[in-house]
């Protein structure tokens, strides 16, 4: 039985399996019968081994596109707890090992370069922003090119998908600037502070030229990344929703999206105090509170902030995450619009690139065969 799974396997990541094996692959993985053979094939580092053997980087690319999502997708009821994780975990390191091999043989080899992209293909998001100045006029913002931009006394460089405020002298006169991200859009400023910003898609933060005062505020929408410089003397502030959050020195991560069943900060390092009315909260490292639809107020403790900031990092990472919440990410990162036409259960674990084009995303998501997607122009028609 043990000899029968791991030649399956084996096959599996050697792309020498044929539909029906494969389909037989797929249901051992679903099966409790084999939960302690797929536990002693990952810890004898058995995956690492069949893996690295792929030295064709067209084979290479061909599994990272197929990738097992088998194990990775899955109905609640019918597989338990445990085995639904060490299957995921399994499902996790071949696609860890398959994207570390797609990357280096893209980054080596240019014949891999640009060939996902096809004509009227939905493309992933890019380094684009539009900044809205002081006196209300907009510029444009992308990853190309670098310009000086000169408003008033604040100097501000555009550089590289970047935007950064030089720091001004506590008298020079402030006023109010927002830097916004369209849908598929991203960006990253630093603040007249020191402070690092990451905006993810359909996001906006607005912030003073110059801190003045006892406070830094900010206000933002959507989801944002920050990276406080620590100023013991003038606390930072953010205002997003009716929250306030007030920090001296830390990194934390607060995803605000109006569609998303809460709004939550998620705090890696440092401190921060979260004040909704009278309600505060203070936040530790590896904590995240959630405000829900009715007003409660939930703190979850033991998150996996790597999880959470992965979209700054350039990746899309689902734990444990239902389809709707998968595509809400879709929908925003690639600017497309997502139909139900039929209602959907399934979960999703794994890390997905978010550099890759839609149809091999949705390729991923497709593969157990219990959900099927189509693409009608920038439309992303999901059934079952």
């Amino acid at each position: 039985m043990e000899f029968t799974f791991r030649r399956l396997l084996e096959k599996y990541l050697t792309d020498s399996i044929s539909e029906s094996e494969k389909a037989t692959l797929f249901e051992m993985l679903q099966s409790s019968d084999y939960e302690s053979e797929l536990e002693q094939i990952i810890d004898n580092g058995f995956l690492e081994g069949k893996i690295s053997g792929l030295a064709d980087p067209g084979r290479a690319k061909a599994l990272f596109d197929k990738i097992t999502v088998a194990g990775q997708m899955y109905h609640k009821p019918s597989i338990s707890r445990r085995l639904r994780y060490t299957t995921a975990a399994a499902a996790a390191i071949l696609l860890l090992i398959s994207v570390t091999i797609y990357t280096v043989r893209k980054t080596n080899n240019t014949s891999i370069s640009g060939k996902g992209k096809t004509d009227g293909e939905i493309v992933p998001g890019s380094d684009k922003a539009m900044l809205t100045l002081t006196d209300g006029s907009v510029i444009i913002l992308d990853s190309t090119g670098s310009r000086a931009i000169k408003q008033g006394n604040t100097a501000i460089s555009q550089h590289s998908g970047q935007l950064q405020y030089l720091q001004q002298d506590q008298e020079t006169v402030s006023g109010l600037n927002t830097l916004t991200t369209p849908r598929g859009g991203q960006y990253r400023l630093r603040l007249p502070d020191g402070s690092d910003i990451w905006l993810n898609a359909a996001s906006s933060i607005t912030y003073p030229t110059a801190f003045t005062g006892s406070r830094r505020k900010v206000a933002i929408t959507g989801e944002v990344y920050m990276e406080i410089a620590r100023n013991e003397n003038m606390p930072f502030e953010v205002s997003v929703n009716g929250i306030e959050i007030t920090v001296l020195g830390t990194r934390f991560n607060v995803n605000a999206y109006k569609d998303e069943p809460s709004i939550t900060t998620t705090l890696l390092e440092g401190a921060v105090k979260v004040s909704r009315g009278n309600n505060d909260q203070l936040l530790m490292p590896g904590q995240q509170e959630q405000l829900l639809p009715n007003g409660k107020i939930e703190i979850v403790n033991d998150i996996d902030t790597a999880s959470v900031v992965a979209w700054k990092n350039g990746m899309f990472s689902f734990n444990d995450a239902d389809i709707p919440a998968v595509m809400r990410q879709v929908n925003r990162w690639y600017d497309a619009e997502i139909v139900y036409q039929s209602e959907v259960s399934q979960h999703f674990m794994g890390s997905i690139p978010r550099t890759v084009p839609i149809s091999k995303l949705l390729t991923m998501l497709e593969l157990t065969g219990r959900l099927h997607f189509r693409i009608d122009g920038r439309k992303i028609i999901v059934t079952r």
